[in-house]
């Protein structure tokens, strides 16, 4: 909601605590990120933080041009104080709602480790695995790798307890997948390079993006590379719609369905508010994921809400 004086609130994700902040006012979030319309919307993605007794709480929302919140893209913890010098080769689990993956049909384990912010995003990962653990191993044959070789190997051969692993590595970031097979390893081999050169010093982990991308990859190991960076980097997956054309919803969606007929299932949820992009991504639709991109940038061309 918003109230007045252009002041913008929403819940914590993390702790369910109630936020304010000015859109406006640069001093009361930590930074911000401006998008293309979208539905006919003007959407700001801020990144706001609060500290709760040992920990910082992160929250990166998307809010409308007029100060509406239109929901979050992630939430995260990170711990306040500095770790003590015995446990400085710990890595903290990324916190975020929704579960992990525990095992695709392909990939046994797949996390993302930062070796700078010393998180890792445990994208699959069953239950019995020590994901802050595993970022240790994997990160100390990597950096013994780059002492090693002139050039490190790409995917880098590994074995950690009884699991072999291929990596990936930029100087900020490493990829670690086991798979159960070799059917998708030339597909995350080709989309590694994107996910661990990240470079945007605003854009934080998200589980979720990383989630849908291994889930579309089970249905679609070509996945294409512009694909892969929307899914990646669009904040708009997060934004929850509400129009105030709702009596013209059912007519926009006949009309929309007989050009994509997946309209007709997906549109009106989500000019509804019942859902969103990466909800819908994350479930039924993840293997129509082209259907969904094609249907948003019909709707985004001709300013249906506009």
């Amino acid at each position: 909601m918003t109230l007045a004086s252009n002041i913008t609130e929403f819940k914590c994700r993390v702790c369910g605590k109630q936020i304010q902040f000015d859109p406006k006012d640069p001093s009361s979030y930590l930074s911000k990120s401006e998008h293309e319309d979208f539905f006919g919307m003007k959407l700001t993605t801020f990144r706001i933080a609060h500290d709760s007794k040992d920990e910082r709480h992160y929250n990166t929302v998307i809010v409308d041009q007029a100060g509406f919140f239109r929901g979050h893209r992630d939430a995260y913890t990170e711990p306040i104080n500095e770790l003590k010098p015995s446990f400085d080769r710990e890595y903290w689990v990324f916190h975020e709602e929704g579960p992990t993956i525990e095992k695709t049909h392909n990939v046994a384990l797949a996390v993302l480790i930062s070796r700078s912010d010393r998180w890792v995003i445990d994208i699959v990962c069953p239950r019995n695995l020590n994901a802050s653990h595993i970022a240790t191993l994997v990160v100390d044959r990597v950096e013994e790798a780059w002492r090693v070789y002139d050039s490190i190997p790409r995917p880098l051969d590994m074995r950690v307890a009884d699991m072999e692993m291929k990596v990936w590595s930029s100087e900020s970031r490493v990829l670690c997948v086991c798979f159960t097979n070799g059917s998708l390893m030339k597909s995350i081999d080709s989309v590694a390079e994107h996910i661990v050169n990240e470079r945007d010093g605003s854009i934080i982990p998200r589980r979720r993006n990383l989630n849908v991308i291994f889930r579309i990859l089970e249905s679609d190991s070509n996945l294409d590379p512009s694909i892969l960076s929307r899914i990646i980097n669009e904040d708009m997956l997060f934004a929850t719609l509400h129009t105030p054309y709702e009596d013209r919803i059912p007519s926009i969606v006949e009309r929309t369905a007989s050009r994509y007929p997946i309209a007709g299932e997906l549109l009106g949820p989500l000019l509804r508010g019942y859902i969103t992009l990466i909800e819908a991504l994350e479930g039924d639709f993840s293997s129509r994921y082209k259907e969904v991109f094609e249907l948003i940038d019909f709707v985004n061309r001709r300013r249906i809400l506009g």
